[in-house]
This record gives structure tokens, C-alpha cells and sequence, in this order.
């Protein structure tokens, strides 16, 4: 690992956000960019796969339903590559939505944020998984 991956390891602020609808990824951006987190967005669950290889982040910020493939199989495949990786699940879909279910099983995924986003919903669970990541 060189100075540059190991500065982004220790860094607590870094949040990887994967959203395919661009404006959403904007506007979350950069609100969590203004609450003081370096974010790396992407609306490609492949090139989010590629960024979890090189990069080191606190959180990841990711939605269920995407156009090229699924939260759930990308968290998945998170969870194959680096267990250790805080996730964090992004929708709107209901409760008994079978694949909502089945992501939220998974052992990466710390928490649940309703879309429409409440800000301080999110504020709140970027504490919460502040604790986590601490507590690892």
C-alpha cells in the first residue's frame, strides 16, 4: 500500500456514493461534501466494483435498484471482496420488497436510508456508522 492509499485508509471522512440517476448523485454530493466528507460518486455499479478495488472509504452509500444491476448483487460482490466494507442501503422501495429484504441481510449493510432523503436522517446515520467503523 503506498502513503496515498494508506492516508485514504485512514481517513474517516471518505464515503463512495452509487446512484444511476445523476441528479440525485449530485445534489447528496454535495450536501455530504459541504458537511465536510470527500465523496466519490458514480452511477456505474461496474466502476463502483473498479473504485472499491484502488480506494479505501468510511462508507458506501448505495442504491437498490439500478439500471446495469441491483444494490443487493453489487453489496454482494462488495461483501465477497472486502467483508469489512460499511455499507449503507439507499431506497424507496417498501418494507416487504423481497429484494430490499434479502440486501438488508447482507452482513455489510449497517443501515437503511429512505429515499425521498431526509437530510437529517442522513446526518444521523452517518454518525451511526462513524460508531460502526470505530468499533471495527
Amino acid at each position: 500500500m503506498d502513503s496515498h492509499q494508506a492516508q485514504a485508509s485512514s481517513n474517516d471522512r471518505s464515503i463512495l456514493l452509487i446512484d444511476d440517476q445523476r441528479i440525485f448523485l449530485k445534489a447528496i454530493s454535495t450536501i455530504l461534501g459541504e458537511w465536510g466528507y470527500q465523496v466519490t460518486g458514480c452511477t456505474s455499479p461496474i466502476e463502483a466494483l473498479a473504485l472499491l478495488k484502488e480506494n479505501a472509504y468510511s462508507l458506501v452509500l448505495c442504491d437498490l435498484y439500478m439500471d446495469s444491476f441491483s444494490g443487493y448483487k453489487l453489496l454482494y460482490r462488495f461483501l465477497q471482496e472486502k467483508p469489512e466494507q460499511v455499507c449503507c442501503l439507499m431506497t424507496s422501495a417498501e418494507n416487504d420488497e423481497p429484494l430490499l429484504r434479502k440486501t438488508l441481510a447482507l452482513a455489510n449493510v449497517k443501515a437503511l436510508l429512505r429515499k425521498p432523503i431526509s437530510y437529517q436522517e442522513l446526518k444521523k446515520i452517518l454518525t451511526d456508522m462513524r460508531r460502526v467503523t470505530v468499533a471495527s
